[in-house]
Protein backbone atom coordinates (compact mmCIF):
# COMPACT_ATOMS: atom_id res chain seq x y z
CA UNK A 1 0.00 0.00 0.00
CA UNK A 2 2.68 2.62 0.96
CA UNK A 3 4.34 1.56 -2.59
CA UNK A 4 1.04 2.41 -3.85
CA UNK A 5 0.34 5.86 -2.04
CA UNK A 6 4.45 6.72 -3.06
CA UNK A 7 3.70 5.77 -6.67
CA UNK A 8 0.65 8.10 -6.72
CA UNK A 9 2.28 10.86 -5.04
CA UNK A 10 4.39 11.07 -7.36
CA UNK A 11 2.56 10.90 -10.35
CA UNK A 12 0.67 13.75 -9.06
CA UNK A 13 3.68 16.04 -7.95
CA UNK A 14 5.09 14.74 -11.88
CA UNK A 15 1.61 16.24 -13.37
CA UNK A 16 1.88 19.62 -11.05
CA UNK A 17 4.79 20.36 -12.40
CA UNK A 18 3.83 20.26 -15.84
CA UNK A 19 1.45 22.47 -15.40
CA UNK A 20 2.35 25.92 -17.38
CA UNK A 21 1.62 28.78 -14.69
CA UNK A 22 3.96 30.85 -11.93
CA UNK A 23 4.86 28.50 -9.54
CA UNK A 24 3.94 30.86 -7.39
CA UNK A 25 0.07 30.96 -8.56
CA UNK A 26 -0.37 26.94 -8.31
CA UNK A 27 1.10 27.13 -4.76
CA UNK A 28 -1.68 29.82 -3.72
CA UNK A 29 -4.46 27.81 -1.65
CA UNK A 30 -7.94 28.12 -2.84
CA UNK A 31 -8.80 31.43 -2.55
CA UNK A 32 -12.23 33.56 -1.80
CA UNK A 33 -13.74 36.67 -1.87
CA UNK A 34 -11.52 39.65 -1.89
CA UNK A 35 -8.54 36.67 -1.51
CA UNK A 36 -9.47 35.61 -4.93
CA UNK A 37 -10.01 38.94 -6.54
CA UNK A 38 -6.69 39.61 -5.90
CA UNK A 39 -5.04 36.05 -6.56
CA UNK A 40 -6.81 36.35 -10.27
CA UNK A 41 -5.67 40.52 -10.62
CA UNK A 42 -2.29 39.06 -9.81
CA UNK A 43 -1.97 36.50 -12.32
CA UNK A 44 -3.38 38.58 -15.05
CA UNK A 45 -0.71 41.28 -14.30
CA UNK A 46 1.66 38.88 -14.65
CA UNK A 47 0.58 37.66 -18.07
CA UNK A 48 0.67 40.90 -19.26
CA UNK A 49 4.54 41.66 -18.61
CA UNK A 50 5.50 38.46 -19.79
CA UNK A 51 3.15 39.25 -23.26
CA UNK A 52 5.34 42.84 -23.31
CA UNK A 53 8.55 41.37 -22.47
CA UNK A 54 7.57 39.11 -25.31
CA UNK A 55 6.27 41.78 -27.77
CA UNK A 56 9.56 43.37 -26.83
CA UNK A 57 12.18 40.21 -27.15
CA UNK A 58 10.58 39.54 -30.70
CA UNK A 59 11.35 43.23 -31.81
CA UNK A 60 14.90 43.62 -29.99
CA UNK A 61 15.87 40.46 -31.53
CA UNK A 62 14.87 41.36 -35.01
CA UNK A 63 16.56 44.59 -34.92
CA UNK A 64 19.86 42.69 -33.26
CA UNK A 65 19.89 40.78 -36.02
CA UNK A 66 19.90 37.65 -33.98
CA UNK A 67 18.82 34.73 -35.41
CA UNK A 68 18.74 32.58 -32.68
CA UNK A 69 17.11 34.43 -30.50
CA UNK A 70 14.72 35.89 -32.67
CA UNK A 71 13.82 32.07 -33.65
CA UNK A 72 13.07 31.06 -29.77
CA UNK A 73 10.45 33.99 -30.07
CA UNK A 74 8.61 32.66 -32.76
CA UNK A 75 5.91 30.19 -32.98
CA UNK A 76 6.37 26.59 -34.84
CA UNK A 77 3.33 27.34 -36.64
CA UNK A 78 3.71 31.09 -36.76
CA UNK A 79 1.96 32.87 -39.78
CA UNK A 80 3.42 35.85 -41.37
CA UNK A 81 1.39 38.23 -43.80
CA UNK A 82 2.83 41.64 -45.39
CA UNK A 83 0.64 42.97 -47.99
CA UNK A 84 -1.34 40.01 -48.92
CA UNK A 85 1.90 37.76 -48.58
CA UNK A 86 2.04 34.57 -46.52
CA UNK A 87 4.96 32.96 -44.88
CA UNK A 88 3.72 29.71 -43.29
CA UNK A 89 5.83 28.10 -40.64
CA UNK A 90 8.62 29.34 -38.36
CA UNK A 91 11.36 27.81 -40.73
CA UNK A 92 10.27 29.53 -43.98
CA UNK A 93 9.83 32.82 -41.61
CA UNK A 94 12.96 32.34 -40.59
CA UNK A 95 14.60 31.56 -43.87
CA UNK A 96 13.60 35.35 -44.89
CA UNK A 97 14.78 36.37 -41.88
CA UNK A 98 18.31 35.22 -42.30
CA UNK A 99 18.47 36.82 -45.67
CA UNK A 100 17.66 40.08 -44.34
CA UNK A 101 19.86 39.92 -41.01
CA UNK A 102 22.83 39.14 -43.78
CA UNK A 103 22.26 42.79 -45.44
CA UNK A 104 24.06 45.40 -43.50
CA UNK A 105 23.69 49.10 -42.36
CA UNK A 106 19.53 48.84 -41.46
CA UNK A 107 18.19 48.98 -38.14
CA UNK A 108 14.39 48.00 -37.02
CA UNK A 109 12.84 50.71 -34.37
CA UNK A 110 9.19 50.19 -33.15
CA UNK A 111 6.71 51.68 -30.60
CA UNK A 112 4.16 49.83 -29.11
CA UNK A 113 0.97 51.48 -29.52
CA UNK A 114 -1.39 49.12 -27.80
CA UNK A 115 -2.11 45.46 -26.28
CA UNK A 116 -4.34 43.79 -25.45
CA UNK A 117 -4.14 40.33 -23.61
CA UNK A 118 -7.37 37.70 -23.52
CA UNK A 119 -6.84 35.58 -20.10
CA UNK A 120 -3.51 34.37 -20.20
CA UNK A 121 -3.74 32.67 -23.65
CA UNK A 122 -3.25 34.83 -26.23
CA UNK A 123 -3.18 38.91 -26.95
CA UNK A 124 -2.33 41.28 -29.72
CA UNK A 125 0.01 44.25 -29.64
CA UNK A 126 -0.52 47.18 -32.17
CA UNK A 127 3.12 48.61 -33.15
CA UNK A 128 4.22 51.63 -35.54
CA UNK A 129 7.64 50.38 -37.49
CA UNK A 130 10.62 52.02 -39.61
CA UNK A 131 12.77 49.65 -41.37
CA UNK A 132 15.70 52.27 -41.25
CA UNK A 133 18.70 52.23 -44.03
CA UNK A 134 19.93 55.44 -43.32
CA UNK A 135 23.44 54.65 -45.70
CA UNK A 136 20.99 54.84 -48.53
CA UNK A 137 18.30 57.47 -47.47
CA UNK A 138 15.46 54.48 -46.71
CA UNK A 139 12.78 54.80 -44.44
CA UNK A 140 9.97 52.28 -44.63
CA UNK A 141 7.41 53.23 -42.45
CA UNK A 142 4.73 49.92 -41.17
CA UNK A 143 1.87 49.13 -38.83
CA UNK A 144 2.29 46.06 -37.56
CA UNK A 145 -0.08 43.99 -35.05
CA UNK A 146 1.28 40.88 -33.20
CA UNK A 147 -0.71 38.05 -32.15
CA UNK A 148 0.85 36.04 -29.46
CA UNK A 149 -0.05 32.73 -27.89
CA UNK A 150 0.57 31.82 -24.54
CA UNK A 151 1.83 27.63 -25.19
CA UNK A 152 4.09 25.46 -23.10
CA UNK A 153 4.56 28.49 -20.32
CA UNK A 154 5.84 31.01 -22.67
CA UNK A 155 4.70 33.25 -25.01
CA UNK A 156 5.56 33.21 -28.67
CA UNK A 157 4.81 34.98 -31.89
CA UNK A 158 1.92 33.33 -33.62
CA UNK A 159 1.37 36.04 -36.46
CA UNK A 160 2.60 38.81 -37.87
CA UNK A 161 0.26 41.07 -40.08
CA UNK A 162 2.46 44.07 -41.51
CA UNK A 163 1.48 46.53 -44.03
CA UNK A 164 3.47 49.35 -45.61
CA UNK A 165 2.29 52.83 -45.07
CA UNK A 166 2.82 55.26 -47.79
CA UNK A 167 5.61 57.54 -47.94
Amino acid sequence: MRKYLAALAGTALAIGASIAVPAVASAQPAATGATAVHATNWLLEWCKRGFDAAVHEDNNAYNAKDADRYEAILNPRMLFWQDGNTTYGRDAIMATARQSFAVPGWSWTYQILSETVYGCGSGIAILDTHLLRPDIGVDRHFAVSMGLVFEHGRWSVAIDNVHLLPA
